[in-house]
Order: structure tokens, then C-alpha cells, then sequence
């Protein structure tokens, strides 16, 4: 996806799309201009609507995609961004969704983060086209929510889609991970993960330099990562590296009982 230059120029409903390629649901549908996804209820961007595009009729479209989520045992979620129709916001508070985790969408140019630099960690940096075999067991010892099952899920969401894998220490038990979804020549970096013991090393700081530096090799000139809009130490670190907001999101879901 070659969007305008510079990475700033991006607009929300590109960016929408790019991390929905990096984080595929495993089940979707479009709905008119919305798709909806679902992943068996692991992650909330693989278990929402995608609302960046147009519907005819706002109201029909939630009515069925509550349906097919209901269909699913999951409740129905909405991804809102600044390229969703107000409409859509306005139906949701008409039925009680709940907004949560509100989340800034940053994007850098890939060649300032790379050239940014790393101060030296005692962990030897890697990368690969797979993950190795400890990744998924650090990246789920930091971030997992469930058993078994929920992380089988995550292990075939992150595989889904062309991706570059960063790891810090022994391949069988790194300190640290992360991964750079391949979207065109876009990067998306996700599941940034530092076990507990190996943290303010600047293990994140380097991962996040070596895949920028990686990509280079694949096409890549741009990055955007998500990050929550209260996560204070997060946006220092990808602010210090050249990140810059251009976007933002929130999830609406649906009231129970």
C-alpha cells in the first residue's frame, strides 16, 4: 500500500486497514463498507468491526453484526476511529456500548528509526522470518490472557500475515520480543514484550531499531504502531525513537445482560 509522503500525511482510514492487515482476524465478512471479525474472542482488533468504510444503513448494519457475533458467543465490539460515520457513534451510545482503550496510532519513517540507533544491551539482538521457538512463550508470559486454546489462536494470528520477528537473548528463551507486520512498504510494529527480570535494559528500544533496520532489505519506508493513550513510558520511548501521533481509536462493546 504506497500511501502519500510523508508518513504524517496518512489518513486514519489507511491506517485502520494497514493494522487490520498486520493483526488478521481469522474469520471475516464485510458488511458494505465494515468488516467483521472474529479470532474465537483473543485480541479485540481480531474480535470487531472494522468501521472505516460506509454502510447504507447504520442501524441494520449493527443489528447484523450483532447477530453474527451473537452467532458466535462473542459480544458485538466496534472499532472506532476518526474514519468512522459519526452515525455509527450515535447509534452505539443509543444502545448503551461502553467506549474502552483509547489508543493513539504513531508512524515514523522507517530510516530515522533505524539510523536512531541502540545503546548497547547486554542481550544479543536477532531477527528472522519466523519466530523462534521461545518467542511465542516470552511475548505470552508478558501479554497471554487465557489457556492453552486463546494462545493456539495467537500463534495462528501472528503467523497469518508477512511478518519479521525480533528477539533479545537465547532464541529458546528470549528476554524480550517483537514482531514487525510486512504491509506493502509499511511496517507495523506489535507484541513489543520484555519479561519482568530483563526490564530497563533498553531491550524494547533495540528490538524496535533492528526490525526498522530489517525491513529496510523488504521495501519498507514507514512504520505506525499502536499504543495505549495512557501509556506514558510507551509513548517516551517511540517519541524518542521518531514515532508521532497521526491517528487514534477506541472500542465500543456491547452492554451485557
Amino acid at each position: 500500500m504506497r500511501l502519500p509522503e510523508p508518513a504524517e500525511s496518512v489518513q486514519p482510514a489507511d491506517l485502520d486497514r494497514l493494522a487490520d492487515r498486520g493483526w488478521p482476524a481469522l474469520e471475516r465478512e464485510e458488511l458494505g463498507g465494515w468488516t467483521l471479525r472474529a479470532a474465537g474472542g483473543v485480541t479485540n482488533r481480531a474480535n470487531s468491526v472494522l468501521t472505516c468504510g460506509e454502510v447504507p444503513d447504520v442501524e441494520a448494519a449493527v443489528e447484523r453484526a450483532e447477530r453474527w457475533y451473537r452467532e458466535r458467543g462473542l459480544p458485538a465490539v466496534f472499532q472506532v476511529s476518526p474514519a468512522t460515520s459519526p452515525a455509527l457513534v450515535t447509534a452505539l451510545g443509543g444502545r448503551g456500548y461502553r467506549e474502552h482503550s483509547q489508543t493513539d496510532i504513531l508512524v515514523a519513517d522507517r530510516a530515522e528509526v533505524a539510523a536512531g540507533g541502540a545503546q548497547a544491551v547486554a542481550s544479543p539482538i536477532a531477527t528472522s522470518d519466523t519466530p523462534p521457538p521461545g518467542w511465542l512463550p516470552t511475548w505470552w508470559a508478558v501479554d497471554g490472557r487465557g489457556g492453552a486454546a486463546e494462545r493456539d489462536i495467537v500463534a495462528r494470528i501472528l503467523t497469518a500475515a508477512p511478518a519479521l520477528y525480533a528477539w533479545a537473548g537465547p532464541a529458546d528463551a528470549p528476554d524480550a520480543v517483537a514482531r514487525l507486520a510486512l504491509a506493502d512498504d509499511w511496517g507495523g510494529l506489535y507484541a513489543v514484550a520484555t519479561l519482568p527480570a530483563a526490564r530497563r535494559r533498553g531491550l524494547a528500544r533495540a528490538l524496535a531499531v533492528a526490525l526498522a533496520d530489517a525491513a529496510g532489505g523488504r521495501g519498507v519506508r514507514h512504520l505506525w504502531l499502536q499504543v495505549l493513550a495512557d501509556n506514558a513510558a510507551a509513548h517516551a520511548l517511540y517519541s524518542g525513537l521518531g514515532f508521532r501521533p497521526a491517528s487514534q481509536y477506541a472500542y465500543w462493546t456491547a452492554p451485557t445482560g
